[in-house]
C-alpha cells in the first residue's frame, strides 16, 4: 500500500493544486458578480464576460494600460470592473459611435485582437476603449443590437 502512494505522490500534488486553481477562479468570479450586481439595480446587467484585459482608454496618457476584470453589459452601457484594484469605466450607451477589431491601441501594437468601443467622451470628444474579451463575438452583437442599430 505504500508503494501505491508514494509512487503517485506527484499526480496527488498535481490534483490538489488543480482543484485549488478551480475553486479560486470560481470565488473570484463569484466576488466579481457579487461586486457589480450590487451597484447596479436589480435587472439591469443583461450579461458579464470574467477574464476581460482592458487596455485602457485612447485619451489616457502613456502607453496601453493592461488589468483584468469583468465586463458587465448594463441595460444603459457598458461597464468594467478591475479585479484588483480601483479601475473602472462606463460608457453609457448613447455615447456608443462604433465597435470595431483593432490590434494596435495608443500608437502600440497589442500583438492581438481586441475589441475596440469607441464613443464620445464627457468632454464630447471621440475615445476608444480597448478590450480583449472571451466570446467577442457576442459582445458587437449584442452592442450593436443595442447601442447602434436604433432606427
Amino acid at each position: 500500500m505504500e508503494n501505491i502512494f508514494s509512487s503517485n505522490q506527484n499526480w496527488i500534488y498535481f490534483i490538489i493544486l488543480f482543484g485549488g486553481l478551480i475553486a479560486y477562479i470560481a470565488v473570484m468570479q463569484r466576488v466579481e458578480s457579487q461586486r457589480i450586481l450590487k451597484k447596479f439595480e436589480k435587472g439591469a446587467v443583461l450579461f458579464m464576460s470574467y477574464g476581460v484585459n482592458y487596455f485602457g482608454l485612447e485619451s489616457e496618457p502613456g502607453g496601453p494600460a493592461r488589468s483584468t476584470g469583468t465586463l458587465a453589459l448594463i441595460k444603459d452601457g457598458v461597464y468594467y470592473r478591475a479585479r484588483h484594484g480601483q479601475r473602472e469605466i462606463f460608457i453609457p450607451g448613447g455615447t456608443i459611435t462604433n465597435i470595431e477589431v483593432i490590434d494596435t491601441h495608443k500608437g502600440k501594437p497589442l500583438h492581438q485582437k481586441v475589441i475596440a468601443i469607441i464613443f464620445l467622451n464627457q468632454s464630447g470628444k471621440v475615445d476608444r476603449g480597448a478590450f480583449r474579451i472571451p466570446n467577442p463575438s457576442k459582445w458587437v452583437a449584442a452592442i450593436r443590437g443595442m447601442f447602434m442599430d436604433r432606427s
